[in-house]
């Protein structure tokens, strides 16, 4: 008979006090996945949720869950506890306040990237008289499976799966792939932006579009 041990959550050594609040801080390496979870939970003021996410992910006690999301400054740069807004680095104390900042970089499949890419989405040079008159009114910045966003998937798989609204009144919901070719690779694993990855609008080639089955492939550089 085999026995298996199962090991809890590895956790970073690095542990500090906030000067704001006093309270003791505990360094956490997020995945990707993680940071587009916990980041967007944040966001959207669903502390709470973020709290059972750390929990679940990490195996601190619901104290040291909560002392961790309210020290996770919503937006980079910007401090969790007053209005300075030029931090840095992950793990910053303000320079103002005091306070703790985990500051994480924002996920590099993000809505910014998504507007970009839709911004650059222009179907009246493909060849297909069918779409010739769509657009797209946006793309979808949560992906079907967040396990997609790992490192390992993309090194893996090279794609992203999400939608798109396209069509001659941009409302049409496709299912998008986004292949990732050698530069956007390069660039999300070293955590580096996929915007410039996007091709120009004169390249004809990076979009694949089927209106019958609403599906759309496009590849990035």
């Amino acid at each position: 008979m085999v026995y298996i041990t199962l090991l809890p959550p590895i956790r970073t050594q690095m542990k500090m006090n906030c000067k704001k609040c006093g309270n003791e801080i505990n360094e956490l390496n997020f995945t990707e996945e993680q940071k587009f979870e916990v980041l967007g939970l944040v966001k959207q003021d669903l502390k709470l949720f973020a709290v059972k996410k750390i929990i679940d992910d990490f195996g601190y006690g619901h104290k040291e869950a909560k002392i961790i999301v309210t020290h996770l400054n919503s937006e980079n740069g910007k401090c969790q506890r007053c209005d300075f807004d030029e931090l840095e680095n992950e793990n910053s104390e303000c320079p103002k306040c005091g306070a703790f900042n985990y500051n994480l970089d924002e996920p590099i499949f993000n809505s910014d990237f998504c507007t970009h890419l839709e911004w650059k989405l222009h179907f009246e040079n493909l060849g297909i008289e069918s779409v010739k008159r769509f657009w797209c009114d946006g793309v979808d910045s949560i992906p079907y499976n967040l396990k997609s966003l790992s490192k390992e998937n993309i090194k893996k798989n090279k794609s992203i799966l999400t939608r798109a609204w396209i069509g001659e009144d941009g409302q049409g919901v496709y299912e998008m792939e986004i292949k990732l070719g050698k530069k956007a690779i390069e660039n999300y694993l070293n955590g580096s932006s996929l915007i410039d990855c996007i091709p120009e609008k004169d390249n004809k080639n990076w979009i694949k579009i089927d209106p019958e089955l609403n599906k759309i492939k496009v590849e990035l550089k």
